[in-house]
Formats: C-alpha cells, sequence, structure tokens
C-alpha cells in the first residue's frame, strides 16, 4: 500500500473517531493497524481495550473494508450469508416434505392397520420431541412448537387408538395419567413452567373424573371437600416452602392449588343429587374467604408469585 492511499485511510479513520461514527475501540484498532503502532497521539490500547477489539475485528474490518475500498472480508460476509441462506432453504424443504407428508397421511391414515397407526402417531410425537430438545438453546419459538405438536399429536393419537380399540374410562384415564406425568417431567427437563401447568391441572381432570361416583355416592358437601381442600393445602404449602430456591416452580404450585380448592364444586356440577344453590354458595364464600387471605398477605408472596 502506498504512502498517499494509508494517509487517506489514517484521516479517514481520524474522521470516524472525531464525529463516533465508529465506537472508539474500533478506530483506535484501525489506526494502529495502518499506522503500525506509530501514531503519536494518543496510548495504545489497554488489554481489556484490545479483548474487547480482537472480539470484534471481524466486524470492524468489514466496516473499514467497505469504506476504504478494501475487499479483504468480503469472502467472509458472503460465506456467512451463504450459510445462512442455505440453512432457510433446507428448513423451508424440511418443513415443505413435512406438510405434504402429513397431508398424505391424513387421506390415507384410515386404510393402516392398527399398529401400524400405533407407530405412526408414536413416530411423529417421538421426532418432534427430539427435535425440540435439540432446538431448545438455538431457537426457542421452534422448540415451543415442536413440544405443542408432539403433546398433541401424542394426546390425541392415543386417545383416538383407545376409542378405536374400545378401551374402557379407566383404561383412558390411565393413558391421561401417563401423559400428564410425561407434561411435569418435560417441565423440569426444559424449563418451561407452563408444562407443569398443564400437567398438574390434568392430573386434576384425572382425580376428578375417578372420584366422581366414589363422591357421588351418598354426596354431602363436606364430604366432597375433604377430597379436594387438602390437595388444594398440600400444593399451596409445598409451593410457599420452595418458594425461596425456586420461585417459578412455587407459582406454578400455589396456582394450581388454587384451582384445587375449587374442585370440589367443580365437581358436584357433574353429580345429580347436589344443590345447586349449595354449590353456589360455597363457591361465594371460598372466593371470598381466597380474597381475604391473598389481600392480608399480599406483601409475602407478590413477588414470587409474579404478580
Amino acid at each position: 500500500m502506498d504512502d498517499q492511499r494509508k494517509r487517506i485511510i489514517i484521516a479517514e479513520i481520524e474522521n470516524w473517531r472525531r464525529n463516533h461514527l465508529l465506537p472508539e475501540h474500533y478506530c483506535i484498532f484501525l489506526l494502529n493497524l495502518y499506522t503500525e503502532g506509530d501514531r503519536p497521539e494518543g496510548s495504545a490500547p489497554g488489554k481489556k481495550t484490545m479483548g474487547a477489539v480482537a472480539g470484534h475485528s471481524q466486524v470492524a474490518a468489514a466496516r473499514s473494508g467497505g469504506a476504504s475500498g478494501m475487499k479483504t472480508t468480503a469472502p467472509y460476509v458472503s460465506g456467512n450469508a451463504s450459510v445462512i441462506s442455505g440453512k432457510m432453504i433446507l428448513s423451508w424443504l424440511f418443513g415443505a416434505c413435512l406438510i405434504a407428508g402429513l397431508i398424505l397421511l391424513a387421506f390415507h391414515f384410515t386404510r393402516f392397520t392398527l399398529p401400524m397407526q400405533i407407530a405412526i402417531f408414536g413416530f411423529f410425537s417421538v421426532i418432534c420431541y427430539l427435535s425440540a430438545f435439540l432446538f431448545r438453546k438455538s431457537s426457542p419459538p421452534i422448540t415451543h412448537l415442536l413440544l405443542g405438536i408432539s403433546f398433541v399429536v401424542l394426546l390425541l393419537g392415543g386417545f383416538y387408538i383407545l376409542y378405536q380399540t374400545g378401551a374402557p374410562l379407566p383404561m383412558m384415564l390411565a393413558y391421561l395419567t401417563m401423559v400428564s406425568l410425561s407434561l411435569c417431567a418435560s417441565a423440569f427437563l426444559f424449563g418451561f413452567s407452563y408444562l407443569l401447568y398443564c400437567g398438574l391441572l390434568a392430573l386434576m381432570l384425572v382425580y376428578g373424573v375417578a372420584t366422581v361416583d366414589r363422591v357421588g355416592a351418598g354426596y354431602s358437601w363436606w364430604r366432597a371437600e375433604l377430597y379436594w381442600v387438602p390437595i388444594a393445602c398440600l400444593m399451596i404449602g409445598l409451593g410457599f416452602l420452595v418458594h425461596q430456591n425456586n420461585p417459578k416452580w412455587a407459582g406454578v404450585l400455589s396456582a394450581c392449588g388454587m384451582v384445587a380448592f375449587f374442585g370440589a364444586e367443580v365437581q358436584s356440577l357433574y353429580i345429580p343429587s347436589a344443590r345447586q344453590e349449595l354449590i353456589q354458595l360455597l363457591l361465594f364464600i371460598k372466593v371470598f374467604l381466597s380474597s381475604l387471605f391473598f389481600f392480608f398477605t399480599r406483601g409475602y408472596w407478590y413477588q414470587w408469585l409474579r404478580l
């Protein structure tokens, strides 16, 4: 590089530095680069500045090269763009093939044998789940989408197979329990609180359906409360116990515990011998008591419930 061109580049970098067109450490790095350390004004950058410059040297070189007409970093930028473009094309092709395969399966699914249908549901659910695990750090939105698809396919596909085989209600409840426990385990594996919400609420549904006949035999309101209130107190108590170390899971436990607190009234709606007036009165009393409780203790749980 001749001296005339070098002086023009140095003057341009000084102009960028004075007008704050580039960060300070970029300009210092470029000046030291083109003056070969013989720049009279200012001091050499320290270790911290040099560390930051080294971390961003590719970006600075790309900007300086574009401003001065140099083309040294153009292959790097274009190569990076090519890699991104290639990944996008592969993702679109994969998505298009997946959608086409699903449409084809939807039209011909009933022609398959029962073991083949079970294999299709299981394979698709497992593939989505494993893909969600692989994308959990690089692309959270895709992780949420794949997890949702996996569990929806697992739930609906399982109930479809059970319905086709004429499975009894206890077997369906057992299957829903298995899916609910999978949701709870996945919540701790992925760190998503909404999975724990779904799992616990599904377990409450299983519990309510499984005990509705037992509660309805010789129904009394206090007996119905004994089936639900202790569970609600246990979940809320666990939430208060673990809120110091795990506020996220504590909030889930306490919120689901509050839902379970009203479980007896919701279950009583499906018991013919339960009086509607009594259910409404119990609901009013519980709403009033829970509101008073949370109002007087709001300074304790506002933060860890994130409200």
